[in-house]
């Protein structure tokens, strides 16, 4: 038998580096190593700051080793959990700064991507930095020794902690999470428990659990008790489908507009309610409504916008992508005494979904997507040619690149905010007014 030499494959070994300075922080708020042309990114650090770093093999950040030295912005993280769970990033800095940064980030993406040569003062809309989260997901695993157990992912880790409570949570739903454990714990493997849902809503609190196997009668009216005894309404998800086990509906309000909106637990919602309500009425305030105006509005969801602007105007004209959810834009507006919506669902990617729009004498745009930004429909909205425009976004680096179009479409960018609806996090959100 013949036999081939087979080389054995090169193994590089990567090489920590001894103290490094952390020089600044991206706009992912990680810190920003520099050291033989390479640069590296790295968590939980501040600039000044001197640190031993293992570079990544693959393209996520460095490890860090040992903290040498600590910057003088460095304070101590209110929660317990914070060194393990990843639902935060930014304890270790105070909340004025974490602002100060994200507005650094902001200025220097719009300044480098968008073209714009002159930028906007920017604004800041902020709010309770602590108790802010109406809305949060408990994930689960089975430990063979205490049975079902619920937390949030660890830092840079597939890996979960257990949490008894967490400081930005509403405090109802904080609270219910060491019950829930309890509750839980108990459960056979078999009923193969997903993630847990917690919605701080009208009329009640909301549990949507979610399963892979239907429960038995006994832990059906276990969960009764529990959820009469917690005063909470139950939904049951599996697969594709949900039913509620006790309750039949939930929405939350926005205030300042009198406005009540219904939705089905698991469509999204804004999780920080004080923010949202202050995120509706400052774009309220930047459309500049009258009563003649013909408003659209994309990425509509369920109507958090659609409505509030609805009571201003003649027309308001709401897409969405989900049929489900304009179908509920359509619910909300009939259930708070509005007649001049009306709500289609389409693909904003998909060129020919404009043909939705037309026919209405459209003179003011609202849009609010989701992360990958407006790429097509930003298109769209130009064609439109408004007078104004507000853009909604959750993704910085995605807005400069929309406002690139709108400036070549001839629009000015006259105001822009940024809006800290997740403190202690690096997640940026921003508001920038367009107007010809």
């Amino acid at each position: 038998m013949a036999q081939f030499f087979k080389a054995k494959p090169k193994t590089t070994t990567i090489k920590a580096l001894r103290d490094q300075q952390v020089l600044d922080l991206d706009h992912h708020l990680k810190g920003v190593v520099k050291c033989q042309g390479q640069t590296y990114f790295v968590d939980g650090v501040l600039p000044g700051e001197r640190v031993d770093i293992l570079p990544s093999a693959k393209s996520g950040p460095a490890k860090l080793l040992k903290r040498l030295s600590s910057s003088p912005e460095r304070i101590e993280p209110a929660c317990g959990f914070y060194q393990q769970c990843g639902g935060c990033s930014a304890q270790h800095l105070s909340v004025q700064r974490q602002r100060d940064y994200k507005q650094q980030a902001v200025t220097e993406l719009l300044s480098r991507l968008s073209t714009y040569s002159q930028l906007p003062e920017i604004d800041s809309l902020f709010a309770s930095e602590w108790a802010y989260r109406r809305v949060c997901r408990l994930s689960s695993w089975f430990d063979k020794n205490a049975g079902w157990q619920l937390g949030f992912r660890q830092k840079a880790s597939k890996n979960l902690v257990a949490v008894s409570e967490c400081p930005v949570l509403e405090p109802q739903l904080s609270a219910l999470i060491a019950p829930l454990q309890t509750l839980v714990s108990s459960w056979p493997k078999k009923v193969g428990l997903g993630h847990i849902e917690l919605i701080a809503c009208q009329p009640q609190t909301v549990c949507r659990i979610r399963l892979t196997q239907d429960l038995n009668p006994t832990l059906q009216q276990q969960l009764l008790e529990f959820a009469q005894a917690q005063q909470l309404a139950i939904v049951l998800a599996s697969n594709d489908q949900q039913s509620w086990l006790c309750g039949d509906a939930c929405y939350y309000s926005l205030d300042e507009q009198g406005l009540n909106l219904g939705f089905t637990p698991g469509n999204f919602i804004q999780v920080n309610g004080e923010m949202n309500q202050r995120l509706v009425s400052t774009a309220l305030d930047w459309l500049d409504l009258q009563a003649n105006d013909s408003v659209l509005d994309l990425y509509s969801g369920i109507g958090n916008f659609s409505l509030a602007i609805a009571q201003q105007v003649k027309q308001l004209v709401a897409v969405e992508g989900l049929k489900e959810m304009a179908q509920q834009v359509t619910r909300n507006a009939i259930a708070n005494g509005l007649s001049n919506v009306v709500a289609f669902s389409g693909d904003l990617e998909q060129p020919d979904t404009a043909q939705l729009w037309q026919g209405y004498k459209i003179n003011k745009v609202l849009l609010d997507p989701a992360r990958a930004g407006a790429k097509q429909a930003i298109t769209q909205v130009a064609k439109l040619s408004p007078s104004t425009v507000v853009y909604v976004s959750c993704n910085p680096a995605t807005l400069a690149r929309d406002a690139r179009e709108m400036k070549q479409a001839g629009y000015r960018l006259t105001k822009l905010a940024l809006v800290d609806m997740f403190a202690h996090t690096e997640h940026i959100e921003t508001m920038a007014l367009f107007e010809r």
